[in-house]
């Protein structure tokens, strides 16, 4: 070591005893902040302002977290003297001391023999008690969003404070007390990171995810710009929506680079997927399911069939979820498919019909205007109706006189994984048929599939969208439309619809599947709702004049819905598509389509129409 390195050295370590003594009293602080605060009432106004301070700060400090966590990967801080690590973990559970200045930091021990932790990761897990998961997210973000840990040869001495990091052994470039951290590899995700727009713990796990896809994306002669524009989407869904947008965000340049870079081959794909036991865990058998894009949009249509709310269908309970019951004598003759009985008979289960309301059911006391006669109250005419609490099937019940706490009753108790569960295990026991099946907000349950006219011909390659987002390559919907059936439309480049082959009057099945080419869920962004469970709007209004046809008419799920009819929410059809155009208590912005529906859209560089009034 030159003569030199002792001051930088010796100024080096004032910056971080002053750091790490200006950390302890900033927690004191926040502990006596928070302490503060669990003994007052603040009204919404406070609550929401106090929520947003104490999210901002947690961002601060994981961004911080991953910076300390860069160090502590590069200083091989699981090979720390064990008796060191308890003294620092005290000293950071009670930071008094060093927020007085009466305690100094613990001069480093190393381990010299086998260290106590197998890793960084490890050392993470023990002494800060986090989870595995957790410890892997903090170094993925520490080596993706801060900097590229530096690399020692077997032969390199190990980084402490006696080694001159001017050398060219120290990648990281430091120089006397300052420090030169090596760029991010992913600059404009680690930029949302930095500023605290985002979630950092969402960030790391977009990064990682990302780093995954490089083999494919620097394969690509743009592939530099084509990261930039990833990271760019990723990092607008983080800090504007929801972490599974983002993540879907990601899966859709996935999907992307399938069709347009290296993708997977069919023969790939069919050769991993598979059903894999997994074991049992807390009484519980786990099984992997591995689907290719076909597969995957057949359970998901099964799934929402039985799951969907505007259905009066439920699958038949199984044997976990059946709860008590007595047990039936035996019947005489063979036994039926189905779940058995203490005797060993099989009885077969049924399908459920969801109990519904009568018509004729008075409107509840919210919907009725002050003062208005009870002979002017309007009766319900639903089909459909909605849930009673005695379980039966009040479709031809004519009593009137049921109150409004029968008809808000509970309903079937089952989760929508556990309806979906109970479905798949009917089936198996050969209990169900496609006959059973409704239809779902007016469309039969199917796995739909868009796709270029000349790939479906074989003139071309192009690979088909699913109704869920999924790519499926040509020579799959080919293999499927064999015996499938065929709705002939016409689209624009933006996926509008030009042609149905035919004009229907009022929202027809065909007008519906028109609707649901289009959009293929609710429009309004950030709602994830499938087509098969959204209701048809017309975005004009039918009393202001609006026609009803697909040029008028936009998806929507039923809560956005409610919200467009109140006010909160505007729509506006540009070039054929509806557009949010304004937001209740928001600056008017770009016109908005919901891209989690519409993943090539974004994969192109999609940008909204501007205003033109």
């Amino acid at each position: 070591m030159n003569s030199s390195a002792t001051p930088s050295a010796s100024g080096r370590q004032a910056r971080i005893s002053t750091t790490v003594r200006n950390l302890a009293a900033v927690l004191l602080d926040a502990r006596s902040t928070v302490e503060e605060l669990t003994t007052l009432n603040p009204d919404a106004a406070s609550s929401a302002l106090i929520l947003g301070l104490l999210e901002n700060t947690q961002r601060t400090i994981a961004y911080g977290q991953l910076h300390a966590t860069f160090h502590a990967e590069v200083n091989q801080i699981y090979r720390l003297d064990p008796e060191t690590a308890t003294h620092l973990d005290a000293l950071a559970a009670a930071p008094q001391a060093l927020a007085d200045g009466t305690t100094a930091i613990p001069a480093e021990r190393m381990c010299t023999g086998m260290a106590q932790h197998r890793n960084t990761a490890a050392y993470l897990q023990a002494h800060l008690h986090i989870s595995a998961s957790e410890a892997r997210r903090r170094l993925t973000g520490a080596r993706l969003l801060v900097a590229p840990a530096p690399s020692f040869g077997l032969a390199a001495p190990l980084p402490g404070p006696d080694m001159d990091f001017s050398s060219t052994e120290w990648t990281m470039g430091r120089t006397g007390t300052e420090s030169t951290l090596a760029p991010p590899l992913f600059p404009v995700l680690a930029q949302a990171a930095a500023d605290g727009t985002a979630d950092v713990g969402n960030l790391a796990q977009l990064a990682g995810r990302l780093e995954g896809m490089q083999p494919r994306i620097h394969q690509r002669e743009d592939a530099s710009k084509l990261n930039t524009a990833i990271e760019e989407s990723l990092a607008h869904e983080a800090r504007t929506a929801e972490p599974r947008n983002a993540h879907k965000a990601l899966s859709d340049w996935g999907a992307y680079l399938e069709t347009n870079g290296a993708p997977m081959t069919d023969e790939e794909i069919r050769a991993k997927r598979g059903m894999f036991y997994r074991g049992v865990r807390e009484g519980f058998a786990e099984y992997l399911l591995r689907c290719d894009p076909i597969d995957a949009e057949s359970i998901e249509s099964f799934g929402e069939a039985w799951s969907n709310p505007r259905s009066n269908k439920v699958p038949p309970v199984s044997a976990s979820t059946a709860g008590p019951h007595t047990v039936d004598p035996p019947t005489v003759g063979p036994p039926t498919v189905g779940a058995g009985n203490c005797d060993g008979q099989a009885t077969a289960r049924k399908p459920v019909t969801r109990p519904v309301a009568p018509v004729g059911i008075p409107a509840p006391a919210w919907a009725i205007a002050p003062g208005m006669a009870p002979d002017q109250v309007p009766l319900s005419s639903w089909v459909d109706g909605v849930a009673t609490s005695n379980g039966t099937d009040n479709t031809t019940n004519t009593n009137t006189n049921t109150g409004s706490g029968d008809m808000l009753g509970l309903v079937d108790p089952r989760t929508t994984p556990q309806l979906l569960l109970d479905g798949i295990i009917a089936s198996i026991n050969g209990s169900l048929t496609g006959t059973a099946l409704s239809e779902s907000g007016g469309l039969p349950v199917r796995v739909g599939v868009l796709i270029d006219y000349q790939s479906l011909l074989g003139q071309c390659e192009t690979a088909g969208i699913t109704g869920h987002g999924r790519v499926v390559s040509a020579e799959n919907i080919r293999r499927l439309a064999c015996d499938a059936g065929i709705l002939p439309a016409v689209l624009g480049s933006q996926g509008e619809i030009l042609d149905l082959g035919r004009e229907v009057r009022g929202f027809s099945p065909a007008q519906r599947k028109a609707l649901a080419m289009r959009d293929r869920g609710c429009c309004i962004p950030g709602c994830h709702r499938p087509a098969s469970t959204t209701e048809a709007h017309h975005v004009k209004s039918w009393l202001d004049g609006g026609v009803t046809s697909v040029a008028n008419g936009a998806l929507t799920c039923g809560y956005h819905h409610l919200q467009i009819h109140a006010g909160l929410i505007t729509l506006r059809m540009i070039d054929g598509i509806p557009y949010v155009v304004e937001r209740a208590g928001q600056p008017r912005g770009d016109p908005e389509r919901n891209l989690w529906w519409h993943p090539e859209l974004r994969t192109v560089g999609f940008i909204p129409p501007l205003f033109t009034d």
